[in-house]
């Protein structure tokens, strides 16, 4: 019974912290690339932290480990990408396809699910009291992030 426990409670940490990074990318358009590059590069230093204590005879509690390891690949590819963007922007207009709501570890952040036309993406920077309708149209403006995927920053609301 306790193992089972165990294991639902990591289960659920690991769903909320993938929900979470993906959030940290939520307004960038790579259709989920730098999620998976980041849990994917967080796991690989975990590893290697793995074999470096193994052959160390050093205790080494993996769990814990990967949760920090994918959270700080997280941050350092988040900030990379934002920090490092190109100046140069464009203005672009958005169509609202829909709007609603995600619960992580019991906070509701809310959302639009945003078009250009060619692409669609839920973005989750605007304020909960001016949440704009399906339909309505915002402008925003988008530059390359440092990974070369589009940052989308909206300045209608």
């Amino acid at each position: 019974m306790k193992n089972l426990l165990i294991s639902v409670i990591v289960a659920g940490c690991v769903i909320a912290s993938i929900q979470l990074i993906r959030t940290v990318f939520s307004n960038t358009l790579d259709h989920g690339i730098l999620t998976v590059a980041s849990i994917a590069l967080g796991l690989l230093l975990t590893a290697g932290l793995n074999l470096v204590f193994s052959r160390v005879k050093i205790g080494f509690n993996w769990p814990m480990a990967a949760f920090f390891l994918v959270f700080l690949s997280t941050a350092c590819v988040g900030l990379i990408n934002y920090q490092l963007a190109s100046p140069h922007h464009q203005m672009k207009e958005f169509v609202v396809k829909s709007s609603g709501g995600r619960v992580i570890r019991y906070d509701l952040m809310e959302y639009v699910l945003l078009t250009d036309g060619t692409s669609s993406f839920k973005y989750m920077g605007l304020d909960k009291e001016a949440r704009p309708q399906a339909g309505n149209v915002l402008e925003g403006t988008v530059r390359k992030g440092f990974f070369g995927f589009d940052i989308v920053e909206i300045t209608d609301q």
